[in-house]
């Protein structure tokens, strides 16, 4: 929280998804571990869900499954106790990230164990509302890459969302079993195609900011 380092402005990614698999191999064993013991302390606190661990982890290397291609910037609204954004974070060494956080708590939770795992200089945690962080001029268009996975209603997400994509970009958000696609006129008036929600297990609502909010 509080850094001023200047955010570059993303390239639309090319299409270039790698299967769950491959995404797991990134992991080493010590780096899980680390990873496995932070988010149990986040569990304890509950700010994630009483699920295994490493489920959850699982269906957080979804987001990447489901994404265009590795992200130059990215931005995870309501990160919570960290997931999916610090199991993105590892598997994406090259990737600047933002991680917006309301809880002042779980901000400075996240902060810690940023800078614990050497990632500091490339994870930037806001303790603000997601709604509000397009209010700080740097992170208008910036990111190719807006995840979410618990941050509230569908069309909440798709608001805040909107003015953080650069052309291109994608919204990438867990999705229900069940889940329908987002009705297409919503997402048109905010810049976005037509969701494009994955089938198989973990499910995922994706649409692509095309840079023309009406």
């Amino acid at each position: 929280m509080g850094k001023t380092s200047s955010w570059p402005h993303s390239p639309a990614p090319q299409h270039a998804q790698l299967p769950q698999n491959s995404l797991s191999r990134r992991f080493g064993h010590a780096e899980r571990s680390v990873l496995r013991e932070v988010l149990g302390q986040a569990q304890e606190r509950g700010w994630i869900g009483p699920q295994a661990i490493d489920r959850q982890v699982d269906h957080s290397l979804g987001f990447a499954g489901a994404a265009a291609a590795e992200p130059t910037v990215a931005v995870d609204l309501g990160s919570g106790g960290g997931l999916p954004a610090l199991v993105l974070v590892a598997i994406w060494p090259k990737t600047r990230w933002v991680l917006v956080e309301s809880s002042l708590p779980r901000a400075a939770f996240l902060e810690l164990h940023c800078a614990r795992l050497g990632w500091s200089e490339r994870v930037d945690v806001v303790h603000l509302s997601a709604e509000r962080l397009a209010e700080r001029g740097r992170y208008r268009e910036a990111a190719n890459l807006v995840t979410a996975r618990s941050f509230g209603p569908w069309a909440s997400v798709v608001k805040a969302a909107a003015p953080l994509l650069c052309p291109g970009g994608e919204l990438i958000v867990s999705a229900a079993p069940d889940a329908a696609p987002w009705p297409a006129d919503f997402l048109s008036v905010h810049g976005f195609s037509s969701d494009r929600l994955t089938q198989s297990p973990p499910r995922f609502h994706r649409a692509t900011q095309r840079g023309s909010i009406l």
